[in-house]
């Protein structure tokens, strides 16, 4: 056994132990069935030794019924509402709950509190768990219902700055947040900045940067995964992202990517939630739409350079982008605009950060030049190894066992 494998079967027997000592966890968040993000990977880990429902909570903006792709999801949430109780492994279970999708209206709060009351106790019986839960909450919408929810605990995790968003009640995400940070036994930020917006206001709050589902994307260094066939065979270099599709990704960079390296290919995966108008009728720009996570790496090992081309504002000033260490797992070099978060990673070999335009497109011609070889990524990717869910999760459940029973 290797020391790295080693490594990590001594800090999974250590969360176990940790885990087993909390009461159930009820985790409030967004779709199960979306791609994999910090939420899914520490409840799936979580779920390995302690019960976990997931309750995919109501929306925290106001539909707009007279958009096709609103009214397909408040269908697909009606029809998820009537599925009931979904078990999706040994201890994790699904619960979309009954709800009316108005954040802010009086009314729609306390049928909400009401309505998740009932949906959660209930879900919890179906499971066979008795005692009180640890809440865990993701989408601070809900922070409006929770004291009708018996807890042993409150963890509320912080991920996003919320207020920031463009589609987002400004208002009402940061009274929620604020509830929260007061209500919460302990809080954790995954950003240092937003370590600084909650620290004020909680009785405690710790730093806890995104993990990495590294073995997963390792693969790209260490295994033979196969090319995905949507990419051109023209033996082209890969210029590449993936991830949602949101105003926080900078598509004028992308366009210019495409036409600064016309003897490359410039490859965009990802849902998209916004008009990609910007990014057609550039031959060598190739919009993929949404691949399942698990082909992720196969794109991963058919790219020269690792693409994270977000705009620099408030929003992002607190993001900790995962697809970041995916790529370094992978072992692509990257480059990235410079927030925050990527900036205190320090000096990882490969990661260019850049601020401007110029300076992005510069450090993509400067990785092109000297492309890596397989041992290098191989020897990268190790490299990033000890990034990954369990530390992680390890950190945040001895917090947890702490502020709950001061031990």
């Amino acid at each position: 056994m290797t020391a790295s494998a080693q490594t990590s079967q001594n800090l999974a027997a250590q969360l176990a132990e940790e885990l087993r000592a909390l009461p159930p966890v009820v985790c409030f968040a967004n779709d199960w069935l979306t791609d994999p993000t910090s939420k899914h990977h520490i409840m799936r880990t979580f779920g390995e030794s302690v019960p976990v429902l997931w309750v995919e909570a109501s929306g925290m903006r106001r539909p707009n019924l007279t958009n096709s792709a609103d009214l397909g999801r408040i269908f697909g949430k009606a029809k998820k509402m009537l599925g009931g109780l979904r078990q999706v492994s040994d201890r994790v279970w699904v619960l979309s709950p009954p709800s009316i999708p108005l954040p802010g209206n009086a009314f729609a709060r306390r049928l909400n509190a009401a309505l998740y009351r009932r949906a959660v106790r209930r879900a919890l019986r179906r499971m066979g768990q008795s005692a009180n839960p640890l809440l865990w909450v993701y989408t601070p919408t809900v922070a409006r219902y929770l004291d009708q929810i018996p807890r042993a605990g409150l963890v509320y995790h912080c991920v996003d700055r919320w207020w920031e968003f463009s589609d987002l009640d400004r208002s009402e995400m940061l009274a929620c947040h604020e509830i929260l940070c007061r209500e919460s036994n302990v809080v954790f930020a995954s950003a240092q900045s937003l370590y600084r917006d909650c620290a004020p206001l909680a009785r405690r709050t710790e730093l806890i940067p995104h993990g990495v589902e590294w073995e997963h994307f390792a693969k790209a260094a260490f295994g033979n995964e196969p090319r995905p066939a949507d990419l051109p065979a023209d033996g082209k270099p890969i210029l590449g992202f993936f991830g949602l599709l949101q105003d926080w990704v900078d598509l004028e960079l992308i366009r210019k990517l495409a036409i600064r390296f016309p003897d490359c290919n410039v490859a965009v995966i990802g849902r998209s939630m916004i008009d990609l108008s910007p990014l057609q009728g550039v031959p060598n720009l190739l919009l993929l739409g949404q691949k399942p996570y698990s082909e992720l790496p196969g794109y991963c090992r058919a790219f020269a350079v690792g693409l994270v081309p977000f705009v620099l504002n408030e929003l992002t000033d607190a993001v900790n982008p995962i697809k970041l260490r995916e790529y370094l797992s992978a072992g692509m070099p990257v480059v990235s605009t410079a927030m925050p978060e990527v900036t205190a990673l320090g000096a990882v070999d490969g990661l260019h950060v850049v601020t401007t335009h110029e300076e992005f497109l510069s450090a993509v011609a400067t990785l092109l030049d000297r492309p890596r070889s397989l041992e290098e990524r191989s020897r990268a990717a190790n490299s990033f190894a000890s990034e990954g869910w369990t530390g992680r999760c390890l950190v945040m459940a001895r917090a947890v066992r702490h502020e709950l029973q001061g031990a």
